[in-house]
């Protein structure tokens, strides 16, 4: 017969189960972000804390997404019958791993002063911030006037 206690503590440890799946993913997807972004950009010095930080902000805009009905149909579609969705490419067949390691490997380097100091390949490449294109004043390119155009604004 089940008691009320082994009920308890059969629901506590499985909470605490779930946390740990949940803690131990989280940290498998970091992980796995930030090993795409260095396969992708092997080319480029990267900060390794930098790296870091940039999967965690990843995974937080990721998991603070909300599901919506077609990102819910897409995801649906994409998975059960491919050859349904707009987003399909004719010549070129990737996973959607790939398309998702270069997604991440582009905002990683929007996200750093790579291109607003140049896009110099020979220094290291640090995180400022995580890429947001709907915040004012995220543009990567833009350049702050100095002389003569500062005075004329």
């Amino acid at each position: 017969m089940i008691t009320r206690r082994k009920l308890l503590v059969g629901a506590l440890g499985m909470a605490g189960l779930a946390a740990l799946g949940f803690a131990g993913g989280r940290l498998g997807i970091e992980a796995e972000i930030a090993a795409g972004i260095r396969q992708r950009l092997g080319f480029l010095k990267l900060d390794e804390a930098g790296v870091h930080a940039f999967a965690v902000d990843q995974v937080n805009t990721l998991l603070a997404k909300r599901p919506t009905l077609n990102r819910l149909k897409y995801h649906f579609l994409s998975t059960v019958a491919p050859s349904f969705t707009r987003y399909e490419r004719a010549t070129v067949k990737r996973s959607r791993l790939e398309q998702m390691m270069d997604t991440f490997a582009s905002t990683y380097l929007l996200s750093t002063d790579f291109f607003s100091r140049g896009a110099d390949e020979s220094r290291v490449v640090k995180y400022v911030a995580y890429y947001d294109p709907m915040l004012a004043c995220g543009n990567p390119f833009a350049r702050p006037a100095t002389g003569d155009r500062a005075a004329a604004a």
